[in-house]
């Protein structure tokens, strides 16, 4: 009888410093360069007191603001990367730095007036219910600034065929195929899916394509979305 069960296979996407060695590096360094600098587009300094940053342990956000406005950067991710808090701490010694496990209840004593999640939600299952679960982090008036890949889209897919033969070598792939089997293990919620639903909550909020500018999800690389939590309809 045959068996039917999960491919086996190493995932070393998040190992050693894998991450940050394919996407900033070469010419993906410039394209995150960019991503990072959008995602402070319109976003009025006063709301960069007291950060939430979600999934930003492999590469933080922090490192492309303006620190001085920083009272407090809370990183909330896997557990593997606590350990970059302290290499923060040293960096930015005047900032209040705190770690928190996604995978454990999360207790907070100030709420936050600023979230920031830069291609962290294509990876959250059931992204709708835990969207709404971060919102009761946020204070009443605050920003939440998100970038996401355009996956699937006509031009992500085309530079994946082209990072194929630089990633391969780092999280030794031995085929293409193996590259889509992790994307998509990887790339759980596809971007049409989240903007729909951030359409659906809130009455107004500002998005940004890149490079192209035209609000197509096929044709561009990455959608910047800034909201007010101000504007959520319920």
């Amino acid at each position: 009888m045959s068996s039917y069960s999960l491919a086996k296979k190493n995932h070393n996407i998040y190992k050693n410093n894998n991450y940050n060695n394919v996407n900033y590096t070469g010419i993906s360094k410039y394209l995150y360069l960019i991503n990072h600098k959008l995602l402070d587009f319109f976003v009025d300094k006063s709301y960069n007191r007291h950060i939430v940053e979600i999934g930003g342990g492999a590469h933080s956000h922090i490192d492309y603001i303006n620190s001085k406005h920083i009272l407090t950067y809370t990183i909330i991710d896997s557990i593997i990367f606590k350990k970059k808090i302290e290499q923060l701490k040293k960096k930015y010694p005047k900032i209040n730095f705190k770690f928190l496990n996604y995978k454990k209840k999360i207790r907070i004593k100030k709420k936050f007036t600023r979230m920031i999640a830069s291609h962290s939600f294509e990876h959250f299952e059931k992204f709708e219910v835990n969207f709404l679960k971060l919102l009761k982090l946020m204070k009443k008036d605050s920003a939440i600034s998100i970038a996401l890949p355009c996956d699937p889209g006509l031009t992500w897919r085309l530079l994946q065929y082209i990072s194929y033969f630089n990633q391969k070598k780092i999280y030794n792939w031995t085929n293409f195929k193996e590259k889509d089997l992790d994307d998509a293990r990887d790339h759980i919620t596809p971007v049409q899916n989240i903007l729909k639903i951030i359409n659906y909550y809130f009455k107004s909020f500002k998005k940004f394509y890149f490079p192209f500018l035209i609000p197509l999800i096929e044709i561009n690389i990455f959608l910047i979305i800034q909201i007010k939590l101000k504007n959520f309809k319920f």
